[in-house]
C-alpha cells in the first residue's frame, strides 16, 4: 500500500488516544487466560476445531492501546501497525521514542485486544518511525536494518510463543509494486523462508502471516510457489492486499483468481483493503461480497477517527465515515454485522 497517509498520522493518533483508553489489565491475568490454539488446516483458519471467518481492521494501538471502541463493529481481529520496530517496547510501560511519539508495548496492545476478544496480528510497518524507512516496497535483504530486524523478530516470536491469539506478520508489503527491484519468486521464497525460520527457531508455533509480492497485491507468487513454500511448514497464513490490482478488476476475473487459490488449497486472507491507495478512488463493495461469500477473512484499512482521510472508517465523532469514499464506513460496518460464513 502507498502509505502517504502516514505523513499525517500524528493527529489521528492523538485523537485515538483520547477515544481509546489504555488497557490496564495486569500481566498476571495472562497466566489464567485459557485459549484453544488457532491453526490453519488446508485453506481454512480453525479455532476450537471449527473453521472460522474473521472480519477485522488495521489499527494504530501502538500509540494508544485498547480496543473497546471496536465492540459495536463486531471486529474480531486487529492487524497492528508497528511503525518503529527498532524502539517499540515488547513489554512494560509506554516509552517516548526518538521522534517524540509515545509507544505502548506490544504486550499491552495484545492485552487490550484480548480483553475485547480480538486476535492480534503484529506487523512490522517501519523500522524507526520515519517515512523514509518504511518496510513497504523494499526488498528485505537490501534494507540496512535486515539483520537487526531479524533479531527483533526473534524477540517478538519468543515473547509471544505461548500466546496463540497473537499472530506475527513477518514483513509489510515487500518488493516494489511493478517488480523493478529485480524481484523474482525465488527471492520471495528465500526471504520468506528465512523469516519463517527465525520465528520457528524461537519455539513459536502460532499462526504466522506471510505477505505476497508487489507490495502485497500480487498473488501470483502463491500460485507459482505457495504449495512448495508450505512443504514441511504448519500454521501459515498468506496475506494479500486488495487495492488497484483487485478493486479495479472485474468480478469474473477476481472470481477466477480466488478459485485458483482455492484449488491449490492455500490459506489466504486479505490483510488490507480500502477505497483509496495511490490516488484513484475505488469501490470495495463487490470485492468484499466476493470474499465474504467464499468464507475468507479480511482486515480493512483503517480504524481511524478522521473524516478527511478517505480510508478512515470513522468520523471524529465515531460515526461511519462516508465522506467522498464510496460510503466506505457504512459498507464495512455492514460487513462486520453479517453472520460469519467460513
Amino acid at each position: 500500500m502507498n502509505k502517504k497517509k502516514l505523513i499525517t498520522f500524528g493527529i489521528a493518533f492523538l485523537i485515538l488516544i483520547q477515544i481509546s483508553p489504555s488497557c490496564q489489565k495486569d500481566n498476571t491475568l495472562l497466566d489464567s487466560y485459557d485459549i484453544t490454539n488457532y491453526q490453519t488446516l488446508g485453506r481454512k483458519i480453525f479455532y476450537n476445531n471449527l473453521p472460522i471467518q474473521l472480519v477485522g481492521v488495521n489499527a494504530f494501538h501502538s500509540f494508544g492501546a485498547g480496543s473497546s471502541d471496536m465492540s459495536n463493529w463486531n471486529i474480531e481481529v486487529v492487524r497492528e501497525f508497528v511503525g518503529n520496530v527498532k524502539e517499540n517496547p515488547i513489554d512494560g510501560n509506554p516509552i517516548q521514542d526518538t521522534n517524540g511519539s509515545y509507544l505502548h508495548s506490544l504486550q499491552k496492545i495484545v492485552e487490550g485486544n484480548r480483553l475485547n476478544n480480538k486476535v492480534t496480528i503484529l506487523c512490522a510497518f517501519g523500522w524507526d518511525g520515519t517515512n523514509s524507512n518504511l518496510f513497504t516496497g523494499k526488498r528485505p535483504t537490501q534494507t540496512f536494518w535486515w539483520n537487526d530486524y531479524k533479531v527483533k523478530l526473534q524477540q517478538w516470536a519468543t515473547h509471544f510463543k505461548n500466546q496463540p491469539d497473537v499472530w506475527i506478520e513477518v514483513w509489510n508489503e515487500p518488493y516494489n509494486y511493478n517488480q523493478t527491484d529485480g524481484y523474482t519468486d525465488a527471492i520471495w521464497m528465500s526471504d520468506m523462508n528465512e523469516l519463517t525460520q527465525v520465528v520457528r527457531n524461537s519455539g513459536n508455533s502460532n499462526i504466522l502471516v506471510i505477505p505476497c509480492c508487489e507490495q502485497g497485491q500480487n498473488e501470483s507468487v502463491l500460485v507459482n510457489t505457495g504449495v512448495a513454500f508450505l512443504n514441511n511448514k504448519s500454521n501459515i497464513l498468506f496475506d494479500i492486499h486488495a487495492y488497484e490490482k483487485w478493486l479495479l478488476v472485474d468480478d469474473i476475473t477476481n472470481q477466477n483468481r480466488l478459485e485458483t487459490l482455492k484449488q491449490l488449497d492455500l490459506p489466504i486472507f486479505f490483510g488490507e483493503t480500502a477505497p483509496m491507495n495511490a490516488g484513484v478512488l475505488m469501490n470495495p463493495q463487490s470485492f468484499l461480497n466476493l470474499i465474504y461469500n467464499r468464507g475468507l477473512s479480511v482486515c480493512a484499512w483503517v480504524w481511524k477517527y478522521d473524516q478527511n482521510d478517505q480510508d478512515a472508517l470513522l468520523t471524529a465523532s465515531g460515526l461511519p465515515n462516508n465522506n467522498n469514499n464510496n460510503n466506505w464506513g457504512t459498507i464495512y460496518k455492514e460487513l462486520t454485522t453479517r453472520i460469519r460464513n467460513p
